[in-house]
């Protein structure tokens, strides 16, 4: 099951994501200084948040270790091929730069260590401490890791328990990771950034239980979804301290919440907007958007400002910017069709 204005919106935050980690120094300073873009890391939750409510919707009726095992090996075969393809690749690169060209990166390092980031990223280990503190070969893969532990957790608590003690449980996952978030001393780095997507995954599996199927929207109700996200975005990127956690926790998640229960009862001028067919092109490619993006935005604008040497004016800034989009779009359109779909065949045929 697909909803598709919701996988629309799905390629937009991708986009954001894509956004926030491009070089600030290669933007113009009216767009690096935005606090919507300097804070769109948050996206990712909505991804969770989006995950949690589609899986449960198609997967709420395992009731067998049989059903749980083909279910964690198409979850598999969903992610595993572009993540293979784009972790070997970014290392590839990472190898080349490192014995060739170490004057364009910012720190060497060993081949060893290079092959102990890439295990970390191959065996969905780069969002826990198993391997230490590392991110993974191409750093944003550590969601995906997060993503795949979020899937074995729900597949076990769907399977092994029942009714109201399901609920019960992905509540209490959501309340104990809260607490284990707000904790400084355990949350280092991204030691344990698989909390933050059971979380964040938990929040979505509770829309479908609950979707409040009395309560009718109408459909300006839309505007107040990007209202909400703008507010939660500068509240964030103002707030200190335990304000600050609290935003990035809570608020945000609360928001992404709000917005798909919103989606899901309403057909306004927001939700025929994100079915028309380039939003949904972008939510169709959004996996390899977010996997190819960080190894495309890091070569192609230091390519032409250090490389060939294009000066940084307001206007070649841009003119880069959306060099690297089309580009970044127009191969995620490739890797799709031929690695992810493809990949993914090929995967379920041998595994399935």
């Amino acid at each position: 099951m697909r909803i598709t204005k919701l996988d629309g919106l799905r390629g937009v935050f991708c986009l954001m994501v894509v956004l926030y980690h491009y070089d600030p120094k290669s933007l113009p300073e009216q767009i690096s200084s935005s606090f919507i873009i300097r804070q769109s890391w948050i996206f990712v939750e909505f991804f969770f948040v989006l995950s949690g409510y589609v899986i449960c919707y198609n997967y709420n009726s395992m009731s067998n270790k049989k059903q749980l095992k083909s279910y964690v090996i198409k979850r598999f075969t969903r992610l595993y091929p572009l993540l293979f393809f784009s972790t070997m690749l970014f290392l590839s690169f990472e190898i080349v730069m490192n014995l060739y060209f170490p004057f364009y990166i910012n720190t060497r390092e060993s081949l060893n260590h290079l092959l102990y980031q890439t295990l970390d990223t191959l065996t969905f280990m780069n969002s826990t401490p198993v391997f230490g503190s590392t991110l993974g070969m191409n750093s944003p893969s550590w969601s995906i890791s997060s993503e795949m532990i979020s899937y074995i957790v729900f597949g076990i608590i769907t399977v092994f328990f029942r009714g109201r003690n399901q609920t019960r449980l992905f509540i209490s996952l959501i309340l104990i990771s809260c607490i284990f978030l707000f904790n400084k001393e355990l949350f280092l780095d991204y030691d344990f950034a698989f909390i933050r997507g059971i979380m964040s995954f938990s929040l979505g599996v509770l829309i479908y239980k609950y979707p409040f199927k009395k309560i009718r929207l109408p459909n300006y109700t839309e505007i107040f979804i990007p209202v909400l996200i703008v507010i939660s975005l500068y509240l964030l990127n103002s707030g200190v301290g335990f304000l600050k956690e609290f935003h990035k926790i809570c608020t945000i998640n609360i928001v992404f919440f709000i917005s798909i229960h919103i989606l899901l009862k309403t057909q306004g001028f927001f939700s025929k907007l994100l079915d028309t067919s380039f939003f949904q092109f972008l939510g169709k490619i959004s996996y390899s958007v977010y996997l190819n993006h960080f190894l495309l935005i890091t070569i192609i604008p230091r390519g032409i400002f250090s490389i060939i040497g294009f000066e940084k004016t307001f206007n070649n800034m841009l003119v880069v910017l959306f060099l690297s989009l089309g580009f970044l779009i127009i191969y995620s359109k490739y890797t799709f069709h031929y690695i992810e779909l493809n990949g993914g065949k090929y995967f379920k045929r041998k595994l399935l």
